[in-house]
């Protein structure tokens, strides 16, 4: 039990910690057609594939990275993925994360991408 409630200090803070990070604006114009081409929208088979997911994360906004990071790391392996919260979608519930994750990606590139 105690572990428990320390993982979960410890999640809290990396969390906490990602939320008040000085990370970029992103590239909303690469973000765009990237997700446009369809990149994310299916598993990543290969090197190219893989570039082109971590492209797209880098170049999302902040306030889509999230659901861009999360497809993402489905195509990761698990020694690859630094976020724990992440790490813990990836070993229990990753389908319906990535599910997730895709339409909010849709949403957003609906409303944000021209």
């Amino acid at each position: 039990m105690k572990r428990f409630a320390w993982l979960l200090v410890c999640l809290s803070l990396l969390i906490l910690l990602g939320a008040c990070g000085g990370e970029g604006k992103g590239d909303i114009v690469a973000f765009c057609e990237l997700a446009e081409d369809g990149v994310g929208m299916r598993p990543a088979e290969g090197e190219q594939e893989l570039a082109q997911l971590d492209a797209l994360e880098d170049a999302a906004p902040p306030d889509i990275r999230e659901a861009v990071t999360t497809v993402a790391n489905a195509s990761r392996e698990i020694d690859e993925i630094e976020d724990l919260q992440e790490l813990f979608s990836k070993a229990f519930a990753l389908e319906e994360a990535v599910a997730t994750a895709r339409q909010q990606i849709r949403t957003y590139t609906q409303h944000h991408c021209f």
